[in-house]
């Protein structure tokens, strides 16, 4: 009997989809991911269902969107009882190796629950740098002021540590003393990079010509005037309008090079797979949870219900094991992140033992062109919802320019995005919606909700998303409870 095949997941933090080679970016750099993009199916249409860490990563590991459970704020996360793909694999056998952040899984749960290995030390890292900085904030607290632009950038240096550099070695050294026993196993690495602050060394900073830096988006007053009001406060208050195109594109240069540095880390692992004989029965999936503004809109960071594509588009590599059938090539089908732990179950021919809304890739793998009809991403939350806010930061804090907006309503208004390959329809349910031509205006500069040309659009779209919130409304266990 032939053994199962391993499974290679690793997820990148805030890396949005124009940023890798494959999706026609010519200015970055990215050889391994777009060698494997080579050697299986590269997507680039691709949608997180959620444009934060939290909610966006707990729906990808379920399969339920955030509105099915509630998933929808960064400070509630998921308990040991409720399914994940790494709780079915190691049900169906797997040695699960979890390695790098949480961002989906309560502190107090049983992670032996998920994973019969768990790295801890890329999250101590990740918690004692957040120590650090609540320490430095207390103190900073003495006299809280404005900064003059809020940009997440703390430069170039000559070497920048980034805690993947562990995660790494310690997930190289799992594969070579093969901890895995006799046991396929799941190898989860869950990532910060290129997450801001944007810092980065010298030697990847070095690699790019800021000549082929892409200018930023950046939008006239008009336009401004018909965009969801959060962003317009945080435009606001982050002060990138104050900095010149060089300088927001410099902004861009270091987060490329953030993801030119993961893609190394990347290469060295698959090298490691290749020297152990392991490469060729292993399903490799690369994928990232959402995506970054890096100076677009004259913005950085992303929000909590605003789906510009640079925050809801994602890459996502998938190579199949040696003997499953697959067409090399790059897909524009749409695509969930929530189709991906589907896909891994129906590679691997497991029954998911829970209702969840995932819809495998196999027929894409295998060389169909389409998959969805359209695809959905959401955010915000309801008036009163204050423990729904994930606020609370003061100005001399980066992210206090976004979080001070969440505080407020309509601003952090509960919306949803569906979008298809043509158009953007977004329903806002305190404010005015959004509607974009994408053909026309790929970019989402030029709001055309209330140009009646697409008022059967919009009515479409309404009637699509009342189907989508029925089917998907709610989940039933399985296990049926004993009346008596």
């Amino acid at each position: 009997m032939n053994k199962k095949k391993n499974v290679v997941m690793i997820v990148a933090d805030q890396w949005r989809a124009d940023s890798v080679g494959y999706d026609g970016n010519n200015a970055v750099h990215t050889p391994e991911i777009d060698g494997l993009a080579k050697e299986g199916v590269s997507f680039s249409n691709t949608f997180c269902q959620n444009p934060v860490c939290v909610p966006s990563r707990s729906s990808f590991m379920t399969g339920w969107y955030p509105h099915t459970k509630g998933q929808r704020t960064m400070h509630n996360l998921m308990d040991d009882k409720e399914p994940n793909i790494l709780k079915t694999l190691k049900n169906s056998g797997y040695h699960v190796y979890w390695g790098g952040r949480n961002d989906f899984l309560k502190t107090d749960s049983d992670v032996h629950q998920l994973c019969s290995t768990r790295d801890d030390q890329f999250a101590e890292k990740m918690k004692q740098i957040r120590l650090k900085k609540e320490r430095q904030q207390k103190e900073a607290n003495k006299n809280i002021e404005e900064k003059e632009v809020y940009t997440h950038a703390k430069g170039v240096s000559e070497k920048v540590h980034h805690p993947e550099e562990e995660q790494f070695k310690h997930a190289k050294e799992f594969l070579e003393n093969k901890e895995y026993g006799d046991d396929p196993f799941c190898m989860y690495l869950a990532l910060a990079l290129p997450h801001p602050p944007y810092q980065i060394d010298a030697k990847w900073f070095d690699m790019f010509d800021e000549s082929d830096i892409p200018d930023p988006i950046k939008l006239s007053e008009e336009e401004w005037s018909k965009k969801p009001s959060l962003i317009q406060g945080i435009y606001k208050n982050q002060k990138l309008y104050n900095l010149s195109d060089e300088e927001l594109k410099k902004i861009k240069q270091i987060y490329y090079a953030m993801g030119t540095k993961l893609d190394d880390y990347i290469g060295d692992l698959i090298k490691t797979l290749k020297d152990q004989g392991l490469y060729d029965d292993t399903i490799f999936v690369f994928f990232s949870d959402h995506g970054d503004y890096t100076g677009d809109y004259q913005m950085v960071e992303k929000t909590q219900n605003t789906f510009e594509d640079c925050l809801t588009r994602v890459p996502l590599v998938i190579k199949p094991a040696k003997g499953m059938e697959f067409k090399p090539r790059n897909s524009d089908a749409l695509v969930e992140l929530i189709d991906v732990q589907a896909t891994i179950m129906d590679l691997l021919d497991i029954e998911p033992a829970h209702t969840q809304f995932g819809k495998s890739l196999r027929s894409v793998l295998q060389g169909e062109n389409e998959h969805r009809d359209v695809v959905f991403c959401e955010g915000g939350r309801l008036e009163g919802e204050s423990h729904a806010m994930d606020a609370g930061h003061t100005p001399d804090n980066e992210y206090w320019p976004r979080t001070t907006e969440q505080e407020k309503i309509p601003q952090h208004t509960k919306a949803m995005m569906l979008r298809d390959k043509d158009y953007k329809y977004v329903y806002r349910l305190y404010e005015e919606d959004e509607f974009y031509d994408l053909k026309a205006d790929p970019n989402e500069k030029n709001n055309q909700i209330d140009n009646t040309a697409f008022n059967e659009k919009v009515k479409e779209y309404k009637n699509r998303m009342l189907q989508h919130f029925f089917e998907t409304g709610d989940v039933v266990p399985f296990k049926q409870d004993k009346r008596f």
